[in-house]
């Protein structure tokens, strides 16, 4: 992967090439997972079909239940996409990519490819080196950064899901790619960038509801060493009634991030809450410490802590991951995945496809599986 291209992982910022090679090189490392809308930033015609094929063995207990089991997904999301880019000026491009995400059965392409507001990512972008990146489609918001979790937000991460809403009504998953999404984000300037999203409900259960869905911004900054993200999102929940009629509830996402990279060890810290404007829906924090480290020519170690705090209900939950990833090479790895999450009794979070077989089970998991990039 070229250092220009790590860029726009990190938080969607130029670093300048030279730095980019000094810095979060574990990143560097795993970053042809993430597609070529993401990597790839030149200013040439291209037309790629790209993908993940992913899948691990483990041995899961939760207390009540332990067994075996082959799946997908434990690193990385098993995929498929399209990715166009057309030049319109020396310095600007036109960009399309369809991706899809499916399961070892494969059934899930033929589900979901009907409809492209199902899809994983579906984004038409115009994007300039002078004048910032306009995209509409299902795409990137103003969330949290996948790599807030240093296992990149995945099924196989206790992240995923201790970060997850709260249960009651109201309460609403914030996709971090939101469904017919208008997003601007500037150019860098002094380090510093701002993005912002309209969201708009066109179909399916919110169509029944207000036609502008959503709006978040985000305010990023980044060197060779430090990258700093804040955002603010407000998302109205799916129509549902109680006994005052219908209605639609606001949910105010808040994050914070920080990354540093030591030399040998990257961290980073973030703060995430969720508020849901009904009395009765509890509000959620989570705090995760990640870090990662490159090992040797190729290889990376990482560490996640997760801690989920409920304002009420004793529904608290911490969950720990250790893995490391062995490359083959580059975008051919194995991967060893070690976690667990310790749930309070009134607390039922699991990760994985664990089964839980009553609230205050705690799930773990040892894995070992292999993916492979083209």
């Amino acid at each position: 992967m070229r250092n220009g291209s790590l860029a726009v992982i990190l938080l969607g910022l130029g670093v300048p090439p030279a730095t980019l090679a000094e810095g979060f090189p574990s990143i560097g490392r795993v970053a042809s997972g993430f597609g070529h809308y993401n990597v790839d930033k030149g200013y040439d015609d291209t037309l790629k079909l790209y993908g993940t094929l992913d899948a691990f063995v483990n041995y899961q207990d939760s207390g009540h239940y332990s067994g075996y089991k082959l799946a997908g997904g434990g690193a990385w999301t098993n995929k498929l996409g399209l990715y166009m880019r057309k030049a319109v000026a020396a310095d600007t491009v036109l960009e399309m990519d369809v991706e899809e995400g499916f399961n070892l059965n494969g059934q899930a392409l033929g589900e979901h490819w009907k409809q492209v507001g199902a899809l994983r990512l579906a984004v038409v972008a115009l994007r300039s080196r002078s004048y910032g990146k306009l995209e509409f489609g299902k795409t990137y918001g103003m969330g949290t950064p996948t790599f807030a979790d240093p296992f990149l937000a995945t099924y196989g991460s206790p992240y995923t899901y201790l970060t997850s809403p709260p249960s009651g009504k109201g309460a609403y998953y914030l996709d971090m790619r939101p469904k017919h999404t208008l997003a601007y984000t500037t150019p860098k300037f002094a380090g510093f960038s701002v993005g912002s999203a309209l969201s708009f409900g066109l179909n399916d259960t919110a169509s029944g509801g207000k036609t502008l869905r959503g709006k978040g911004i985000s305010v990023q900054y980044s060197n060779a060493r430090w990258m700093l993200l804040g955002s603010f999102n407000d998302y109205l929940s799916d129509p549902w009634g109680d006994e005052q009629g219908p209605r639609q509830t606001h949910n105010y996402f808040k994050s914070a991030s920080v990354f540093h990279d030591f030399g040998p060890v990257a961290a980073s810290l973030t703060w995430q809450r969720q508020e849901v404007d009904y009395h009765a829906t509890p509000s959620l924090d989570a705090w995760t410490l990640g870090l990662s480290a490159p090992v040797g020519k190729a290889d990376v170690a990482r560490l996640a802590l997760v801690k989920r705090d409920i304002q009420f209900g004793d529904q608290d939950a911490f969950g720990v991951m250790l893995g490391y990833d062995h490359f083959l090479r580059p975008g051919w790895a194995i991967y060893g995945r070690i976690a667990l999450i310790d749930n309070r009794p009134r607390s039922a979070i699991s990760y994985a496809g664990i089964p839980l077989e009553q609230a205050g089970d705690d799930p773990q998991n040892l894995a070992i599986g292999m993916y492979y990039h083209f």
